[in-house]
């Protein structure tokens, strides 16, 4: 679930791991094992992700996904 999200964040803004997690300031190892469902975001990193989405001005309806989790 969360995995799609990521991918479909990355997919609209036309953007690679290595992209978004320069603009999360984590690593690309990070958001990799997200994509892959290996490792899931903490608390902290799922606001991060949110307020992104948000100011990326990003689908509503994947925010609020992103909201639910």
């Amino acid at each position: 679930m969360l995995e799609d999200i990521i991918k479909q964040v990355r997919e609209q803004l036309n953007i690679t791991q290595e992209q978004l997690a320069r603009e999360l300031n984590i690593s690309f190892s990070t958001i990799n094992r997200w994509e892959n469902g290996h490792t899931s975001p903490s608390k902290l990193a799922k606001m991060r992700l949110l307020e992104f989405c948000k100011d990326s001005s990003i689908d509503i309806t994947i925010i609020s996904e992103l909201e639910k989790l």
